[in-house]
């Protein structure tokens, strides 16, 4: 038997050292949020109690903000669902810093629907994080929040955390261009259309893809790739649903969790891994070393933080090329900016970071910035 890629044995301690706990007082609720394309996205919402919010709204690290009214969109990782790890952070964010936690399954994985692992196209699948940040300001404004659109952040794990870079830098635009010529077709006023302003960007552990440079020497690959197919779909357009990428989770893994997909197809690939990571990172950051894409017809161009935890003992990538990511972005440009961040924490691995990693995400994304 073929080794596995990383250690899952953290997340499994986790998850039996909690099966007895009912001590926990967040909300947990299922939702689905329809896809433009009429796939229904399944999200999973983790909210503090009112007990977590008071607590919070009292503390030093809240002193200027009401962070009770912060969310948090976080993407899983290759293969994996909401349900695979996740829930420890959302619940964290939740319980330690009243941050409402909102974990959808990538079509075609977990509850969500769509042919498994596939997707029409890559664009798709960056309309479909819209019409999840579309839900979550949208259900922030009907609860009466005061939501000015900067509390709401955007994060993922491993290609969750690819997928994120893809959207900044590419998604985002492309939709928000097609939104405004639909609204010009249509008569109406384009100012806003197609923009969830984002407070922040949160990457965990993320795969920056083959062309950034930071694989571990000598690591178990995650994946089988089938690179002719990618060729010709770049080449001819064709073989876009083929199941170009196999992912090595364990065959008792894939048994046991329905939610969990064995493949990716080229679609899905390339909506989740980024093709010029140096560029689109820097990309992401603006000339004060943050992310710069909250633009507006008449409204001027505000920062957007980046923030990058990796652990040490990462099976997958070698941390320190990941993390140099945002630190090159920034010496690039001459910033020396407190608001972007790249932090390696000693001792984690690529899936066991999970487990402890909302106390690092929590302290960020809830400070004065």
């Amino acid at each position: 038997m073929a080794a596995a890629p990383f250690s899952f044995q953290e997340l499994f301690a986790q998850r039996e050292s909690r099966q007895d706990d009912d001590s926990s007082t967040i909300q947990t609720t299922d939702t689905v949020v329809v896809a433009s394309d009429g796939v229904e996205l399944a999200v999973h919402i983790y909210e503090p109690s009112a007990a977590s919010k008071k607590k919070n709204s009292n503390s030093n690290h809240n002193s200027n903000h009401n962070h009770s009214n912060t969310a948090l969109v976080f993407y899983h990782g290759g293969g994996a669902h909401a349900g695979a790890g996740y829930q420890y952070l959302a619940g964290g964010l939740a319980e330690r810093y009243a941050v409402t936690v909102y974990l959808p399954d990538l079509r075609g994985h977990g509850s969500s629907g769509g042919p498994r692992g596939d997707a029409p196209s890559k664009e798709q699948v960056w309309k479909d994080v819209d019409a999840v940040l579309e839900f979550v300001a949208e259900t922030n404004n009907n609860n009466n929040n005061k939501n000015n659109g900067t509390n709401i952040f955007l994060g993922g794990h491993s290609s969750g955390g690819g997928l994120v870079v893809n959207y900044a830098t590419e998604g985002r635009q492309r939709n928000r261009a097609a939104a405004a010529a639909a609204a010009t077709t249509a008569g109406v006023a384009v100012v806003g259309v197609g923009v969830v302003p984002i407070g922040g960007y949160v990457l965990v552990s993320p795969e920056l893809g083959y062309k950034s440079g930071t694989a571990r020497p000598g690591r178990t690959d995650f994946a089988k790739v089938n690179v002719f197919a990618f060729l010709l779909n770049a080449i001819f357009g064709i073989l876009g649903h083929s199941r170009a990428v196999r992912f090595r989770y364990p065959r008792e893994l894939l048994d046991k969790d329905g939610g969990m997909v064995a493949f990716n197809t080229v679609h899905m690939a390339n909506a989740i891994t980024p093709e010029t990571p140096r560029e689109q990172m820097r990309a992401m950051c603006d000339s004060n070393g943050n992310s710069n894409d909250n633009t507006t017809a008449t409204t001027t161009t505000t920062t957007i933080p980046v923030g990058l935890w990796i652990g040490s003992d990462d099976e997958l990538f070698v941390a320190e090329s990941v993390a140099d990511f945002v630190k090159i972005s920034k010496d690039d440009n001459n910033s020396s900016s407190i608001s972007n961040t790249a932090e390696i924490l000693p001792g984690k691995n690529h899936l066991g970071i999970l487990v402890e990693i909302h106390e690092a995400i929590g302290q960020w994304i809830t400070q004065d910035m």
